[in-house]
């Protein structure tokens, strides 16, 4: 198959109609029409994960987040700039094709992310299911993105976090010993509001969370919330890991999908890994 194929195969397969123009969802690099020898899956193609696609013998990487810095992989401001070139070179002169697979990931009625985090997690079966009014304007109370666990103290759900989704720092607001039931999830960037950063607060009252596990942070909006709320008495807490932590998983568990859907293709998961060193 060619890379085209592919990828139509993909989309009709999420049963998810966007627009074309709009979604960041495009062939980043590369000719569409490449025949495919093998794909590799990965959060962000980062010049580790390309370099090991190289060494796998894979032509085509499906990227969850942009190539080239930014949130539409706009280039025409980088074509000075030698990080960009010195990229486009390795990967030109391998010939890979490098897809976005965001928007279409996120729009399924199940999202394709959740699904990961919850499978490495082990917390399907504590996804509550919740009814919403169409009107309502806040998207993260329209998402099913809240948890009802078995009651563990903050640092055994912290521990959790950590093995179960190969963390290696999280940052953590609230009383170490204190208890966890109703846990809201907001990977990548859904702790900044999603268009509207009161979202996250309104969030946690209405739908009574007492945690947060998280990906992006801004430090005067729910970390602060929470660490108010935490000082105040009323039992509060926030588990930081870092968007790249809280996405990877849908990416690892994208490559049993993708192999029912091509059986014939041969497909990896690189791991992007977090992008800082903890000194």
């Amino acid at each position: 198959m060619i890379v085209r194929e592919v990828v139509n195969s993909i989309i009709r397969e999420t049963g998810v109609t966007l627009d074309p123009e709009k979604t960041v969802d495009q062939i980043i690099i590369g000719d569409p029409d490449t025949e495919v020898t093998k794909i590799v899956t990965s959060f962000m193609a980062t010049v580790d994960v390309i370099s090991e696609a190289v060494r796998l013998g894979a032509n085509f990487i499906i990227t969850h987040e942009p190539t080239w810095f930014n949130g539409r992989d706009q280039k025409e401001w980088l074509f000075n700039d030698p990080v960009y070139i010195k990229k486009k070179q390795l990967i030109e002169e391998n010939h890979l094709v490098i897809w976005r697979f965001h928007d279409y990931m996120h729009a399924v009625s199940e999202d394709m992310i959740y699904q990961g985090f919850d499978q490495d997690m082990g917390w399907s079966d504590y996804k509550e299911r919740k009814e919403f009014r169409k009107e309502e304007k806040n998207p993260l109370l329209k998402a099913q993105v809240c948890y009802q666990i078995p009651e563990m103290k903050l640092k055994e759900l912290v521990m959790k976090v950590k093995n179960s989704l190969e963390v290696k720092c999280a940052r953590v607001i609230g009383n170490q010993e204190g208890i966890c039931r109703r846990v809201g999830v907001l990977v990548g960037g859904g702790s900044l509001g999603l268009g509207d950063e009161k979202n996250t607060m309104d969030f946690m009252r209405r739908d009574n969370i007492d945690t947060v596990i998280c990906g992006d942070i801004t430090e005067w909006t729910l970390s602060a919330y929470i660490r108010d709320a935490s000082m105040l008495g009323l039992g509060k807490s926030m588990i930081i890991i870092g968007h790249e932590r809280s996405e990877e998983s849908g990416m690892k568990h994208l490559v049993s999908w993708l192999k029912q859907l091509l059986p014939e293709q041969t497909v990896y998961f690189i791991d992007a890994k977090e992008p800082f060193d903890y000194l």
